[in-house]
């Protein structure tokens, strides 16, 4: 996490959201989109797919309410969909066959992906770079951005893409991966957490 004064940046890839979709895309699972679930590109690197022929459609609106249920991850949505017991699949007989048929390998991916995200990282802006974004940005504003915690969930999917999933800002590891495009998309951002502060502090003076 960036922590600079009174604002901090953290960016994290969380386990159990890459678990979940690896067993979406093992399985050629197909869920229905919600707010809280936009429509996903496939995996990035892909994935093997598994051997799964019954019970895709029910699988699939199984993962979605879990999905909607766990977002945005955490300790307790990775112990609702770990072995041995998949608690967060009790009552979802067909999703939890699919995790109990790949979890192994899903897990195999993760630790693939997080020797990707390592490579990013490296690559990626220094804290320096996103400071003076924060101040360039104060500077078009005219004013001090007041503090704030930008949490930022970042996902190993095809492309370069960004969502705002019911205020909780979501990017491709792609788009973080290019440096310039990051920083364009932070930016506004950084822009609209400063308007939206001063909006309210003027909403509340009057």
């Amino acid at each position: 996490m960036q922590d600079v004064g009174a604002w901090g940046i953290d960016l994290t890839m969380p386990q159990s959201l890459l678990l979940a979709l690896h067993l979406r895309d093992a399985a050629g699972l197909a869920p229905p989109t919600s707010p809280v679930l936009p429509d996903l590109p496939p995996l990035d690197p892909p994935v093997q797919r598994l051997h799964v022929e019954a019970g895709l459609e029910a699988a699939s609106r199984q993962w979605a309410d879990w999905w909607v249920e766990r977002f945005p991850g955490g300790a307790d949505a990775l112990t609702s969909i770990l072995p041995p017991r998949y608690p967060g699949l009790r009552g979802r007989t067909e999703l939890r066959g699919i995790a109990e048929l790949g979890m192994d390998d899903a897990v195999a991916w993760c630790a693939r992906v997080r020797e990707i995200e390592k490579r990013v990282i490296a690559r990626s802006p220094s804290a320096l770079f996103e400071t003076n974004l924060v101040s360039g940005v104060e500077r078009e504003l005219g004013w001090r951005i007041r503090p704030f915690d930008l949490r930022i969930l970042v996902l190993p999917v095809a492309g370069a893409h960004a969502w705002d999933v019911v205020g909780q800002p979501v990017i491709s590891l792609g788009l973080r991966a290019d440096r310039d495009a990051y920083l364009a998309w932070l930016r506004e951002q950084l822009v609209a957490i400063g308007r939206l502060r001063i909006a309210r502090s003027e909403g509340q003076n009057t």
